[in-house]
């Protein structure tokens, strides 16, 4: 670590740290990556998933349909999907229903779950489905979803895997904390870009941020207790003008090289303790290079 040259008049700037600046770009792009790809599952993946089980269920549904309510016909089809659910919710809470009240209510409770309980796409007949498929009739509708779930080999039935009530609304947890997070980072890169320390070598004067400026002569002491974190307290003493009684705490972590001019004004402060004491050596862990951002001055 390198002392400053007493003699300089010069006033020097902090500049933001470029190894905490990469670190935390890295994790920020890591979780808008992490947030697209929640709002990709629940805009499109998972959804998609869900039409196709929910074409299945409709095959189940006309297939209990076809073989306990002959014949297969427009009335298959649900004019208002919405009251047909409630009223086989409550039919299943009393007396359970046959096989095709169940059937059906598998099949309008996997619409909901992807947002298509509409009637004049997705469960009237004829329709033109949400999907691009025409409806005619349904025996046509029947034969076509046979086909499309029937497998080239052996002629087995073959049934997608079904969407769980909290699929989706994971996906969008999923999307507000990967994308939320990842701009509070890029918002918070921009507010360190936008704030730095001033030292003046030859007097050794601090300037923080918001304007205020000390001396080795106004501080009472140096606490290094958080010097693991890249944090240090510079308490004031009551005689300074602004920030009298105060204990103020630098980010060393962040800024460079603060941490080289707070030991110089330690050395002037308290050279007795500098003498004595071995000078802290710089922590070496990844863990503080992404630890949650303290107090910032």
């Amino acid at each position: 670590m390198g002392e400053l040259p007493a003699t300089s008049a010069e006033t020097v700037s902090s500049r933001i740290s470029r190894k905490w600046t990469v670190k935390m770009v890295l994790i920020a792009l890591g979780l808008i990556a992490f947030g697209l790809w929640g709002l990709y599952d629940a805009t499109v993946a998972y959804p998609r998933r869900g039409s196709r089980a929910s074409e299945f269920l409709e095959l189940q549904y006309m297939q209990q349909y076809s073989q306990l309510r002959p014949p297969l016909d427009r009335r298959a089809g649900i004019d208002d999907p919405r009251a047909e659910l409630t009223r086989l919710r409550l039919k299943e809470q009393t007396s359970g229903g046959d096989s095709v009240d169940r059937a059906c209510l598998q099949w309008l409770e996997s619409l909901k779950l992807i947002g298509r309980l509409d009637a004049s796409t997705a469960t009237t007949i004829p329709r033109t489905d949400f999907r691009g498929d025409m409806v005619p009739d349904a025996n046509l509708r029947f034969k076509d979803l046979t086909t499309k779930f029937t497998s080239s080999q052996g002629g087995k039935i073959e049934a997608p895997s079904p969407l769980s009530p909290w699929d989706i609304p994971v996906q969008w947890l999923i999307t507000v904390a990967g994308l939320g997070t990842g701009a509070w980072i890029v918002l918070l890169i921009l507010r360190v870009r936008a704030r730095s320390f001033s030292f003046e070598p030859a007097s050794m004067r601090l300037t923080l941020p918001g304007g205020a400026s000390i001396v080795p002569a106004d501080i009472e002491d140096f606490d290094k207790r958080r010097w693991h974190k890249f944090y240090v307290t510079l308490r004031i003493k009551p005689s300074h003008a602004q920030l009298g009684g105060r204990a103020v705490e630098l980010d060393l972590l962040r800024y460079e090289p603060v941490e080289e001019w707070v030991l110089a004004m330690e050395r002037a402060a308290f050279p007795d303790r500098a003498e004595s004491e071995n000078e802290p050596d710089e922590p070496a862990g990844e863990e503080a290079v992404t630890s949650p951002p303290g107090p910032l001055v």
